[in-house]
């Protein structure tokens, strides 16, 4: 695609505003065409969507690139923690970041996605009350290692 061409979609790609199905998939499409630097480059300027978008890609550049964009807000951040499509650079990105983990809806977010690292769910695992341990040790979604470890800490508490 030529220069003009992603001025041409610039619009769409950088301005927060609601975009139907079709042009969901559109851009979805595009997205998939860029080359990593592009992406990364992306993740800087573009809206809501397309950072939601680059949120799944398979680099580890785009990720840290989402993660790292300006325009992120808290309700993004939620919406990462909670997606089982997010990249795990990102879940673990999160995870590790002092200004996220202190909101507790970020944090049951990552604890309850399948893949967030275990490691990094395993670390909140003690600020949990007891009834929300009990309901980790049942939900199949969550690792192993995770209802593990809530398992131990419930009964360590008894």
């Amino acid at each position: 695609m030529t220069r003009s061409g992603h001025e041409a979609a610039g619009p769409a790609l950088t301005e927060d505003r609601p975009i139907g199905e079709e042009e969901r998939q559109s851009l979805q499409a595009y997205i998939a065409t860029l080359t990593v630097p592009r992406k990364v480059e992306l993740a800087a300027t573009g809206n809501r969507e397309v950072r939601q978008m680059l949120s799944r890609d398979g680099s580890n550049m785009v990720a840290r690139a989402v993660f790292q964009s300006p325009k992120l807000s808290e309700e993004d951040i939620l919406s990462y923690a909670a997606s089982s499509l997010t990249s795990e650079e990102i879940l673990r990105a999160i995870a590790e970041s002092r200004q996220w983990v202190t909101n507790r809806q970020v944090v049951t977010a990552l604890v309850q996605n399948p893949r967030t690292p275990p490691p990094a769910a395993i670390r909140f695992l003690k600020t949990f009350q007891t009834s929300e341990l009990r309901v980790l040790t049942h939900n199949r979604g969550v690792p192993a290692l995770v209802r593990q470890e809530a398992r131990r800490i419930l009964a360590n508490r008894h």
